[in-house]
């Protein structure tokens, strides 16, 4: 009967997890390839882009490898818990029932892993699919030049890794999101003489919801996007085009201009991710005491990748504010 149920329950949770990586569009490579156009499996001499999408496909069954292993931790604590409990009833002076009770939770909320990442994850989100929630851009107008100039070279590099770093930095925010519910359910087995990184510390409480954070990046970006520049309703202003007067200029120099600006504006959004997601680790250990990292580094992350992930709207922003907005470049 006992193996019965733990049977069942374990298969609970493998399905569970794999689902709601899937959900994300990280988990298989069906929903990979749907969100980046014409990227499938290299087999051939690989581009980056191409290596990007392979690592994420080899690493789609990392959430089911969380959760076996908690699955198991919560079995071993189980266990322990019934141990500490008989140990409590014989010798109540040297084992107190507390001993017990923490094991039985934490066990417990192991076994129900995927229940705990729901609820963190829709803590600071609305539920809402990955690529679904946050700020979508306007589109690039980046037509790759022929040639082997520096515009075309700057062009098919972002091209390429465009689409792939992009959903690789929401698989990457998930599994850390993921390790880290996991990080705070173990702390709960401490004491607190710990400090902060008790059971009811501010780094435990700060795990939890860093935790809950990295696993809705889209919709934490979206958040902050939208507080920036509320008119815009979630929308990036990813398309530039040329506000000055154009006359003397032929179509092919335009375009090249206009798909350098594109490919940089991409670069730089790369760049704000990266800041972006490094703002929440920061935040992270100032809350675990460590002396190194300060709120003012990590909220300047979080701002500045914002920003930079926006920097279409900063621009508008900028040339609006100086008056220069027939002279410079309209992003829409």
């Amino acid at each position: 009967m006992a193996s019965g149920v733990c049977a069942r329950m374990k298969k609970g949770l493998m399905s569970s997890g794999r689902q709601r990586f899937a959900a994300l569009g990280v988990g298989i490579a069906a929903s990979l390839f749907a969100i980046i156009p014409g990227k499938a499996l290299a087999f051939g001499p690989p581009t980056v882009g191409d290596v990007v999408v392979n690592t994420i496909d080899s690493s789609s069954e990392l959430p089911t490898l969380f959760a076996a292993v908690s699955y198991l931790f919560g079995c071993v604590l189980i266990v322990l818990a019934v141990i500490k409990l008989k140990e409590h009833v014989t010798s109540p002076q040297q084992t107190p029932i507390s001993e017990s009770i923490k094991r039985f939770v934490v066990g417990g909320a192991l076994f129900a892993l995927p229940i705990v990442i729901e609820a963190a994850y829709n803590t600071l989100s609305d539920g809402c699919m990955f690529g679904g929630c946050g700020a979508d851009g306007s589109g690039f107008n980046a037509t790759v030049p022929v040639g082997n100039g520096l515009d075309a070279v700057i062009a098919n590099m972002m091209a390429d890794i465009w689409m792939p770093l992009t959903v690789l930095f929401g698989a990457f925010s998930y599994i850390a999101g993921l390790a880290f519910v996991i990080l705070g359910i173990s702390r709960l087995l401490k004491s607190s003489q710990e400090g902060p990184r008790g059971p009811s510390g501010a780094g435990t409480i700060t795990t939890f919801l860093i935790g809950g954070a990295l696993l809705s990046i889209d919709a934490m970006m979206g958040a902050f996007s939208n507080s920036l520049f509320p008119t815009l309703g979630g929308n990036l202003q990813t398309y530039g085009v040329l506000a000055f007067n154009t006359t003397g200029m032929s179509a092919d120099e335009i375009a090249h201009i206009e798909t350098t600006l594109a490919a940089i504006l991409a670069f730089m959004m790369i760049i704000g991710w990266i800041s972006f997601i490094r703002g929440f680790f920061i935040l992270r250990d100032v809350a675990e005491g460590n002396h190194q990292a300060s709120m003012m580094a990590g909220m300047t992350h979080i701002f500045g990748g914002a920003l930079a992930v926006n920097l279409g709207p900063v621009m508008n922003a900028i040339q609006s504010t100086f008056g220069i907005t027939g002279l410079g470049i309209d992003f829409s």
